[in-house]
């Protein structure tokens, strides 16, 4: 077989995959398997007299030797109130060191400056973009701490992801989090851009959804709880640690280009869950990325770290090398990647 042939062959099968998970009647299936018919979702109005506080992290990779490599990591909150915003806040640039295997100190050290305790599990992935991501993590949930001890009742804190939690060191923290919210009456919920929630044997859920609305009227904004429905999700988190919230669709305004996940605690009463919904899509008319709320649009440009940014902290981090005498055929020698040969030719 000549490469030509493979390479069309290669691209009929993967396109006959995707085929596979989004079939043609792929809503009919979804109605079938949950129970689902129009009385399923609920419509809403949108309108919050709250504020609606939203929280992003970002990480970047800024030099990798293999055996280690430096990250740069933040969090930033940004509030909105009546359409417009009261603040924005954002952590320190910290730039850290992420290895692979047992242990990270850098993750010790931040997690003791945030929460005034040790973490109760060490940082043992073995991809150092992993590690970033939790050291970020803990960034993002010390900031949903701050902000939840300072909103007033009936506000929204939303997150960006989920209510879970990618490290169980992270478990009572959001734990904490939940019951500050809880306790001090604000609302929470986090939006998720892209998830991998499945049903029916690796069919997205999203796009089910919306077909489904779609395919019985139902105008937007609308909600669709797809926890309720028993055995519709493939696959429940082995770890306990990491179960949190039931899981929602929700097409957040009428010229949306698509809906998103939400997750909600599952104590929610039903008018807390419309509050929800109503204050997300009251923030969601923005005509950048209409359908997506805004506030977590402004934090997510906050926090950031653009390619700029890296570099500038690469030329810094390879300036302090040189004040410490290392020539720069060592530092080559240590952080030399050849795909930077290559992508000159």
């Amino acid at each position: 077989m000549d490469a030509e042939t493979a390479y069309r062959q290669a691209i009929r099968r993967v396109a006959a995959r995707i085929r596979e998970c989004a079939p043609a009647d792929l809503s009919t299936r979804f109605a079938a398997a949950g129970g689902f018919d129009a009385a399923s979702y609920t419509h809403f109005e949108p309108g919050f007299e709250g504020a609606v506080c939203a929280v992003d992290g970002s990480n970047a990779i800024i030099l990798d030797a293999g055996s280690f490599a430096i990250a740069a990591i933040r969090a930033s909150v940004s509030a909105f109130a009546r359409g417009r915003r009261l603040y924005r806040r954002t952590t320190p640039l910290h730039v850290i060191t992420v290895n692979p295997g047992a242990g990270n100190e850098d993750f010790d050290e931040i997690f003791y400056d945030c929460f005034r305790r040790r973490p109760g599990a060490r940082l043992d992935h073995d991809d150092p973009a992993r590690n970033a991501a939790v050291i970020r993590d803990t960034l993002e949930l010390w900031s949903a701490m701050e902000m939840a001890a300072e909103l007033d009742t009936g506000d929204l804190l939303v997150l960006d992801g989920t209510l879970q939690v990618r490290h169980a060191s992270h478990a009572e923290v959001i734990e904490a989090l939940l019951n500050l919210c809880n306790l001090r009456g604000v609302l929470i919920a986090a939006v998720t851009k892209r998830t991998s929630l499945t049903w029916g044997g690796g069919h997205p859920i999203v796009p089910a959804a919306e077909g489904l609305a779609r395919g019985v009227g139902v105008a937007a904004p609308w909600y669709l709880s797809v926890s309720g429905a028993s055995g519709l999700i493939d696959r429940q988190e082995t770890q306990t640690w990491k179960q949190r919230g039931e899981q929602y669709v929700a097409r957040l305004h009428p010229r949306a280009a698509r809906a998103f996940k939400v997750e909600i605690p599952g104590h929610y009463t039903p008018d807390m869950v419309d509050a929800v919904f109503s204050g997300l899509a009251a923030y969601s008319d923005d005509g950048r990325v209409t359908g997506y709320p805004y506030p977590l649009l402004d934090a997510h440009l906050t926090t950031r770290i653009t390619q700029d940014a890296v570099e500038q902290i690469r030329q810094d981090i390879i300036h302090g090398l040189d004040m410490l005498g290392m020539s720069l055929a060592d530092y080559i020698g240590i952080f030399g990647d050849y795909h930077d040969e290559f992508d000159r030719y």
